[in-house]
């Protein structure tokens, strides 16, 4: 990865003015939902309600908003449908769409680990454990139609990368409006995908850690075994050795060969190992040619063919997006990474300082330059605290 930019006495400056405007525009994200007494936190400033795929948002915004983010464990929970199915968007109308997956990091482990930092107590854990284990047992029923242990992809919004080669090649729907376990009557489907598997296995481990702490020792082993189980049909099935790469497989056993970052996910859930880690990162995400752009990380490695040059709007095609940053900036301590960390969140905070941003979605992967109308997208401000954080020490 590039290495960052000395930060003069201005932008020392700059960054210490405007830490007040990026607090207020965190709490300017937290939006009255009819029946709860705190506000839930929104994506930003241009979506409306609040969304599972942010679920890592509230990770961080338990150290600010506690009840907020506590909060939106619960609405989730409240919303969830009796065969285990999440909503993917409750909205403060009290509406909610179930249209797709489009979860990253997996609700077990979110809201586990928000239950622990404002210290719910063992009823909030056995919630949070029968939620997910209801939801494990929809994504079996519905999105594992070969009983591998693995999750499938059935449309372009089930991963959350809108608009990327991966998930429009085929002619993928962009949701299965109005419920995400009708698969569409497509030859190539259903695709097994290594992301969305990821996050099931992370689930499952998270399902050990609450059953261990709950007291059952033998639900403990059990998901724990579902959790193996899960890791080694990944690497079984979605693994290209050639590539040293994880790829989505089609009904026919044929990689669909889009080098995306969906493979950071894999390392967002701790799926490989340390010593596939260092491999991967050293032959990816050190390399300009393919993740290691001067404003990382691009969503599609710029040598694959089907990179989006022309950095659209709303576009995981080729676009640096501030929820890879942010989910960056959680795994890459736990491999050993925290240089890269620190260099990948001041990377961020040069292309604020150059561009006076408005904390947008997407950068430009080569000049960082803001992508879009967005404004105050809730990653974007917590990549900015973080960053802040580091220079300001």
């Amino acid at each position: 990865m590039i290495e960052e930019s000395l930060f003069t006495v201005a932008d020392i400056e700059y960054i210490r003015n405007r830490l007040p405007e990026v607090d207020n525009a965190i709490r300017g994200n937290l939006v009255e939902f009819p029946g709860y007494k705190h506000p839930l936190p929104i994506a930003g400033a241009c979506y409306n309600g609040i969304w599972m795929e942010h679920n890592q948002d509230w990770f961080f915004l338990a150290d600010i908003a506690p009840e907020s983010a506590w909060g939106a464990v619960e609405i989730f929970m409240e919303y969830q449908k009796e065969n285990g199915l999440f909503p993917v968007v409750v909205k403060n109308t009290g509406t909610a769409a179930y249209r797709q997956v489009q979860n990253i990091w997996p609700f077990a482990r979110c809201a586990f680990e928000i239950a622990r930092k404002v210290k719910r107590g063992e009823a909030d854990l056995r919630r949070i454990y029968a939620a997910a284990v209801s939801y494990d047992r929809w994504l079996g029923e519905f999105r594992d139609h070969k009983n591998l242990g693995v999750v499938e992809m059935f449309c372009e919004y089930d991963t959350g990368h809108d608009n990327s080669p991966r998930v429009k090649d085929g002619g993928l729907p962009h949701n299965m409006d109005p419920d995400a376990g009708t698969m569409p009557d497509l030859p190539f489907l259903p695709i097994l995908a290594p992301d969305l598997s990821a996050m099931r296995y992370q689930g499952r481990v998270a399902l050990s850690e609450l059953a261990a702490l709950l007291g059952d020792d033998n639900a403990a082993a059990f998901w724990h075994e579902q959790a193996e189980t899960t890791r080694a049909a990944i690497r079984k099935y979605l693994y290209d050795p050639e590539d040293d790469y994880y790829y989505d497989v089609d009904s026919s056993g044929k990689f669909r060969k889009y080098r995306t970052e969906h493979i950071t996910r894999l390392y967002l859930n701790e799926v490989v190992e340390q010593d596939e880690f260092d491999r991967q990162y050293k032959r990816y995400f050190d390399a300009p040619e393919h993740f290691a752009t001067p404003y990382p990380f691009p969503s599609v490695s710029v040598s694959d063919p089907a990179f989006v040059k022309e950095l659209p709007d709303n576009c995981w095609g080729g676009n640096t997006q501030a929820l890879t940053a942010l989910r960056a900036s959680m795994w890459l301590p736990r491999y050993g990474r925290n240089d890269e960390r620190e260099k990948l969140l001041k990377r961020w905070m040069r292309a604020f300082i150059d561009y006076n941003s408005v904390l947008p979605q997407e950068l430009n992967p080569f000049t960082g330059a803001p992508i879009g109308t967005g404004v105050n997208y809730m990653p974007t401000l917590f990549i900015f605290k973080q960053a802040a954080g580091l220079i300001l020490k």
